[in-house]
């Protein structure tokens, strides 16, 4: 009877650790989701800056199908580099995408998200170069060329 309860007793035991681990894990999963995320927002206002600085050389927002070649290597014009490294998309299966808007002043930079859960994530509704993401950055190149929403 003490050997069916001792083992009735280590059984109980290991699945609560079954239990316990799978939360943690589920917990850790998300945390790290979170994280790359926040990842790609960095890139992208990071990046979005380099866009700013040549307009700000230029007059005028560097083309969608340049930039969206550049993902993962460095943007140089004229001998001038404006990033050593362009941000690319490390976790995800869709490379981070760059759009220049009709009116030359506003472009928009997407991204996807991990974590469907984020408040920014908009369930895959933006669309670039023909690719949906669930993530845009917009900014608008003004006089102060400062980043407005």
């Amino acid at each position: 009877m003490k050997k069916n309860n001792l083992v009735l007793e280590i059984l109980i035991i290991v699945m609560v650790f079954g239990v316990l681990s799978f939360i943690t894990y589920q917990q850790f999963s998300l945390a790290q989701a979170k994280s790359r995320d926040l990842q790609r927002r960095s890139d992208l206002d990071e990046f979005s800056k380099v866009i700013k600085l040549y307009f700000a050389d230029y007059g005028k927002l560097p083309d969608s199908k340049l930039i969206n070649s550049l993902w993962g290597t460095n943007f140089t014009d004229n001998g001038y580099v404006y990033a050593n490294s362009v941000p690319k998309e490390k976790y995800g299966s869709k490379e981070y995408c760059y759009e220049v808007e009709n009116d030359g002043v506003s472009f928009k930079m997407f991204a996807e998200f991990e974590n469907k859960n984020d408040p920014d994530c908009k369930e895959n509704k933006f669309l670039c170069n023909e690719i949906e993401y669930c993530y845009t950055d917009i900014n608008i190149i003004n006089e102060t060329n400062e980043k407005t929403e």
